[in-house]
């Protein structure tokens, strides 16, 4: 499902959901265009009572959070995800309301692994290696007290020397993404008129550059989206955080670490391109994000991973795409 699916669909209540289906296999069938047999492509809308108040992220767009469950992949929740998962299935906390899609996660199916969690920390601030253990150790309890049924993975102690690596690594560039992040907020604190449009993005592409950041980078696309869109829901601007009154540093890291998500996320896509990993989140912004961009292509390469971004025109309008591709031809 894509970005105009998710714009319609309010989070928490049941309605149609329209599923395309690349590859599809028709197993059994009684419609004389539909016989059984492998189909390219496949769109159906299917009516449902089950809610779907978490969205997971994957390939191309989203599915309702357990729908995505399928043999051997992993999903991965954030802290909005395991918040709710916690009241949905914790004894003693709030009873469930109906049936939703995320109970479909208790499932001997899923694996599910809370390594974002672990590098994002419960402090607003870069957790130290040991605080990475003890939080890693705290949500694979939690997770397996809750969901019985699933795998819960992550605790190795080769993974966790691992987790601990990629996040030693990834501090100093996710500094650079809080900088940038300070440094912009001021520029979109209010909307940009289409007069102001063309030098605001650049003095973003400026505030990227002075500190380190390409104009591909993630966060820098989504100021630029931030910057240009004027109608709707401005997906970008709530996903950095820039709708708070008094933007703060730890407003920023939870930006950066929303954003690292996405990016560890895209990455890990790109490495095992047959594989069906999953972000499971109930941020819809960040998942508007995610959808918006449009990654359409996933790499390894030799070095690190290389993902390419096709913005949707509902993300980056084509007049704000025009300016952010000059920027980036004079600048790369």
């Amino acid at each position: 499902m894509g970005y105009d699916a998710l714009v319609a669909r309010t989070l928490n209540r049941a309605s149609p959901i329209t599923l395309k289906l690349l590859d599809a296999q028709v197993v059994k069938s009684s419609m004389e265009e539909m016989p059984p047999g492998n189909a390219s492509f496949l769109e159906t809308t299917v009516g449902t009572d089950i809610t779907v108040r978490h969205i997971g992220l994957v390939r191309g767009g989203w599915l309702p959070a357990g729908l995505a469950v399928t043999t051997g992949n992993v999903i991965m929740p954030d802290r909005c995800t395991l918040t709710e998962l916690r009241g949905r299935f914790k004894a003693g906390g709030m009873e469930k309301v109906g049936r939703d899609f995320v109970d479909w996660l208790d499932d001997p199916n899923a694996r599910i692994n809370p390594v974002l969690l672990a590098l994002e920390g419960n402090q607003r601030e870069y957790p130290t290696g040991a605080q990475i253990e003890s939080q890693m150790a705290e949500h694979v309890g939690l997770l397996r007290s809750l969901l019985p049924q699933a795998t819960i993975i992550g605790d190795a102690p080769e993974v966790m020397a691992a987790i601990k690596q990629l996040a030693e690594e990834q501090r100093a560039p996710s500094e650079r993404t809080i900088e940038f992040l300070l440094a912009t907020a001021p520029l979109l604190r209010h909307q940009v008129s289409r007069e102001r449009l063309p030098s605001v993005m650049g003095a973003i592409a400026e505030a990227a550059r002075r500190r380190g950041l390409s104009l591909t980078d993630i966060a820098v696309a989504c100021a630029m989206s931030a910057a240009a869109v004027s109608g709707g829901r401005n997906a970008a601007k709530r996903a950095l955080k820039f709708t708070v009154p008094s933007y703060s540093r730890q407003d920023a890291f939870n930006a950066m670490a929303d954003l690292r998500s996405l990016k560890a996320f895209a990455a890990l896509l790109a490495v095992v391109p047959t594989g069906r990993p999953v972000l499971c989140t109930s941020d819809k912004d960040l998942a508007l994000v995610w959808c918006g961009l449009n990654l359409a292509e996933f790499n390894a390469g030799e070095g690190a991973p290389v993902v390419k971004a096709r913005p949707l025109d509902a993300f980056l309008p084509p007049a704000a795409g025009q300016i952010y591709q000059g920027l980036m031809e004079d600048h790369p």
